[in-house]
């Protein structure tokens, strides 16, 4: 009895911080409405780091501002960066992410690690399924219909 309770809590504790590093497509709302709260505007990236410390980056916009930041899992921010750029903003509403994620669970994503965007309009949406097999999705910006999906085994 005591092996089986030694192994459960070390099994535990070694897969706690990879539960950390990820979320639910419906847990995502809160941390885009806190990057919503705070200016961004249009999201390139929402990456929910897998260092194990509840980690949670926001890359965006905000006006003619690119945004970098690095936010506890309670929203506050330890470490912001800005840059002006002159060229043009794009990225993802947090109404559009919402839709990509949701797209996500409808082809079986019950965690995510990452969601991002590249100026040509993929979209990438990174996590793994109820069994725990990584998952990618690949979509194009308006299309909630995936082009690409790779299972790993």
């Amino acid at each position: 009895m005591k092996k089986l309770m030694t192994l459960t809590l070390i099994t535990g504790l070694a897969t706690a911080p990879m539960a950390i590093a990820q979320t639910s497509p419906s847990q995502a709302d809160r941390i885009l409405s806190q990057g919503t709260d705070y200016g961004i505007t249009q999201f390139r990236s929402v990456e929910f780091s897998d260092g194990g410390y509840d980690d949670i980056e926001l890359e965006g916009w905000m006006n003619d501002w690119y945004v970098e930041l690095d936010m506890n899992g309670d929203g506050t921010i330890r470490k912001e960066e800005r840059r002006k750029y002159e060229r043009e903003p794009y990225g993802l509403s947090a109404g559009e992410i919402q839709d990509y994620l949701e797209a996500a669970t409808n082809e079986g994503m019950a965690t995510v690690d990452e969601i991002k965007v590249d100026r040509r309009g993929e979209v990438e949406v990174e996590g793994e399924d109820d069994t725990g097999r990584e998952l990618e999705l690949e979509f194009r910006k308006g299309e909630l219909e995936p082009v690409r999906i790779k299972r790993d085994d």
